[in-house]
């Protein structure tokens, strides 16, 4: 499997309103697939790091930071130090890992790369090599393997002392646009919003390497023109773009649904990162239900949403919330997430909490309906009764970039 970066590995807590920080810190243990035991910073530091304990204690628990590059560091929640693959030490001790280090700087970074099993393989950012809890060392950590095998393969959950984890249980790194996960959305009628684009069968979706990313992305890209000549509800159209859906492919109920987005930014642009309900097709919208994940519309330059719609709650629903990134949607790479369970649905950028709505809060405008099966939504509509039209300032075409989507549960 090719780099990722994990820049949003574990469910974080955050605030309600907050411009984007630095996300906080969060409790966590690794646990080798080799052995099934959990690593341990032993000694307060002094001794290189293991996967030896059956079970979790103080010792145990690390503290994920995600850094500004995509990197992760860990620290050791019992003597508040830095996890670092030594590369300055002697043989044979040379790359094995040790928590002894105040500070995290190239030695003490790593990537975090998910593997098809659910686990994730550690690759340390000073050599660019695997992390391996080598079982003829018995279980030292040591970055040394160029490829991810059995024994450089962990699990890391959250919640600390072993408890609250969860698993990556499906994930797509774009390095195809993968039939088995995702179908084409294709027309021109206005999608219920009087949008002008027209979604064709894939020539506004490709996959490239993106340095920004470290990684190839997915690139749903809008563009003026009508090449196909395809015709729309106000004639011929004007816009082609993309959208792609997983429905009868990949459905989930509850967990967290994350993807590493770069938005385009326009006036009159509307890409939106969304679910929903996998009933659409018996009971309709909005008794189905819909997740709105991450909507940014062009006349908002700095801003994303999240939203949810139901029976009694849609359209101009009151559930929504409002994320400020500080910088122009189009500036940088954002993940955007939501934890979701049956008692309500909380909404993330970069690992900040932005909002929430419980169930009970629903229940007093309609019935709660996201006990079931969703299927995920990306798309980049142009124009439309809420962002707009393009105008004379509009520019095209105009690009999302999706480093990944993931869901955990």
């Amino acid at each position: 499997m090719s780099k990722k970066r994990f820049h949003q590995l574990l469910a974080c807590g955050g605030v309600l309103v907050a411009l984007v920080v630095a996300p906080a810190p969060q409790a966590a243990t690794i646990r080798a697939a080799a052995n099934n035991n959990f690593v341990s910073a032993t000694a307060t530091g002094t001794s290189w790091l293991t996967a030896t304990a059956p079970a979790s204690s103080a010792w145990e628990d690390f503290q994920v930071i995600n850094n500004t590059d995509g990197t992760v560091s860990f620290r050791a929640t019992v003597s508040g130090n830095f996890v670092a693959a030594d590369l300055g030490v002697a043989a044979p001790n040379t790359n094995r890992l040790i928590s002894n280090r105040p500070t995290a700087s190239t030695w003490e970074r790593f990537w975090l790369e998910p593997q098809s099993n659910g686990t994730v393989a550690i690759r340390a950012a000073a050599n660019n090599l695997y992390v391996s809890a080598d079982l003829n060392l018995g279980g030292a950590l040591i970055a040394n393997r160029t490829a991810a095998q059995a024994w450089e393969q962990f699990t890391i959950s959250n919640g600390g002392g072993g408890g609250g984890g969860r698993t990556l249980v499906w994930s797509d790194e774009f390095n195809t646009i993968n039939t088995a996960n995702w179908s084409h959305e294709v027309g021109g009628g206005g999608w219920g919003n009087n949008e002008l684009e027209y979604y064709t069968p894939g020539q506004n979706v490709f996959v490239q390497f993106d340095a920004a990313a470290g990684s190839n992305v997915a690139v749903l890209e809008a563009r003026s023109g009508n090449p196909g000549n395809f015709n729309c509800w106000y004639g011929s159209c004007q816009y082609t773009s993309s959208r792609m859906n997983t429905a009868g492919k990949r459905t989930f109920q509850w967990g967290r649904v994350e993807a590493r987005l770069k938005l385009p930014q326009t006036q009159g642009i509307w890409p939106a990162f969304w679910m929903l309900g996998n009933d659409i097709g018996q009971v309709g919208w909005p008794a189905s239900g819909e997740i709105d994940i991450m909507e940014h519309v062009g006349f908002e330059p700095t801003l994303t949403h999240g939203a949810l719609h139901g029976p009694n709650y849609f359209g101009a629903t009151p559930f929504a919330g409002t994320h400020f990134l500080n910088e122009n949607a189009d500036a940088n790479y954002h993940v955007y997430a939501i934890e979701w369970d049956t008692n309500g649905i909380r909404w993330f950028v970069d690992g900040t909490q932005f909002y929430s709505v419980t169930r009970s809060q629903v229940q007093n405008f309609g019935n709660w309906v996201f006990d079931h099966q969703f299927f995920i939504i990306l798309n980049v509509a142009v124009g439309g009764n809420w962002p707009g039209n393009p105008n004379g300032s509009s520019t095209f075409p105009r690009r999302m970039y999706v480093d990944y989507v993931r869901v955990y549960q």
